[in-house]
This record gives structure tokens, sequence and C-alpha cells, in this order.
């Protein structure tokens, strides 16, 4: 079956001499794993840079469900996206929002909402002017609601978050799964979407809490590497 859609180049690996294994999220088929045939290939029509992560494009594939790796034909960048200001710090933001998604999402599984919300999410770090220290976290949690498992805010007065329920609470019981006092105020401020300043070990903290936050909720992030990195910059 044929056919043409909006999609969201995630991650990629090279497979034999010239070609590659590449997880792209499809508007019209959810999250789809593509072998593509000599792109590293100085001859290749489609160049090597459309698979890095979060580029917007438009695609033509096919689509077998006896097939876990489906065939891509023609493709396109979608124009005026590129990222033209802090480009490291925005490069390494999308390797983190890439390396998640891929993680989370199931293949086959169709959501327009989802994919308008990373279509989206993508077009906003590509044009923001100004940097935004916090965009991974709220990316997390913007992220953990189509999933299933936002915070939920009913007890936000509660001075501890706990990892496991999800919820605001009186009493640190379990150290080990609530968020302390300090960093449970950073993440009230986030879901009350005020523009608030994290300090870098905090946030750093609270990077580790959400990720940690979804392991409990059955998404595994334990290999997720860019946040590594994303844990280096100093703003």
């Amino acid at each position: 079956m044929k056919y043409r859609s909006r999609a969201i180049p995630l991650t990629y690996i090279k497979q034999g001499d010239s070609s590659i294994i590449s997880k792209i999220l499809t508007e019209e088929k959810g999250l789809q794993t593509f072998i593509v045939k000599g792109v590293r290939s100085k001859s290749s029509n489609k160049k090597l840079s459309y698979f890095e992560p979060l580029r917007l494009l438009n695609i033509n594939a096919s689509f077998n469900a006896k097939q876990s790796l489906q065939y891509l034909g023609d493709m396109a960048v979608i124009g005026g996206f590129e990222i033209k200001k802090n480009k490291i710090h925005k490069s390494f933001v999308s390797f983190f929002i890439a390396e998640v998604t891929s993680k989370v999402l199931q293949e086959n599984e169709q959501n327009p909402l989802l994919f308008n919300f990373i279509w989206n999410t993508t077009k906003k770090l590509y044009s923001s002017e100004k940097r935004d220290p916090n965009f991974v976290l709220k990316y997390l949690l913007s992220l953990s609601l189509f999933l299933g498992f936002s915070p939920s805010i009913d007890e936000i007065n509660k001075p501890f978050f706990n990892l496991e329920s999800g919820e605001f609470s009186e009493k640190k019981n379990i150290p080990e799964i609530c968020l302390d006092i300090e960093k449970s105020n950073y993440l009230k401020g986030l879901l009350r979407n005020k523009e608030i300043k994290i300090p870098q070990e905090q946030r750093s903290g609270l990077l580790k809490g959400l990720l940690r936050y979804y392991k409990l909720h059955h998404y595994n992030l334990d290999n997720i590497t860019s946040h590594l990195v994303i844990e280096t910059l100093r703003q």
C-alpha cells in the first residue's frame, strides 16, 4: 500500500556499507522503521541529512503489515523551519526529544493528535529566538499527557511530588520516589505554565526525576544518552 505523509525522522543506524535503518514518525501510519538503501553513497538522490532528528518532511512510502522494514520512496524537506539561532543547543534538544519519542511510541499506532504535538513542538524549537533552558522538561511533561500519565494537579498545593503515584502529597513517605520540596516547587511552576528560572543543578535533578517518573510508569528510558549532553550545557 502506497501513501503520502508528513513525517518526522527520529533515529537511524548504519546498515552495511551505504544504507541505514531509520525510525520515522509518520502522520498516516504512526512510527515506522524504514530500510533506506544506498543513502550514504554519493550517487544517492536522498541526503543523509534528511534523516537527522526532527527534520520536517513530506514522504512517499509503502506499507506492508507483514514486513518489519518498510520501503521509503521520494522525500522532501519542508522549507522554512531550519534551525537559525542557538543551533548547537537546539541540536542537542532535538536529539533528546527524538531519542525519547522513539522509545515510548509503539510502531504502527496512528495518533494524529500526538503527531501534531511533536510537529508543532519541532516548529517551536526551530523558530524560537530565545533559548529555553526548560524546553526538555516541558516536553516530557506534555508528552506524558498523550501517554496517559500526566502529573495530577488536584493536590498541587501539597509540598512533595510522588513519582510513583503521579500526585502531590503531604508527606515524603518514600524519599527514593518523591521529589524534594525545591524540585517539587519547580515542577509546580512548570505545570502552571509559569516562566521560571531553574538553577542548573536543580534542572538536572528534575530532568533525572522525570526520566525516573517515565520508568515508574512503564516507559524505560534508562539507556537515554542525549540528556547527558544537555546536562553539560550551562545557561
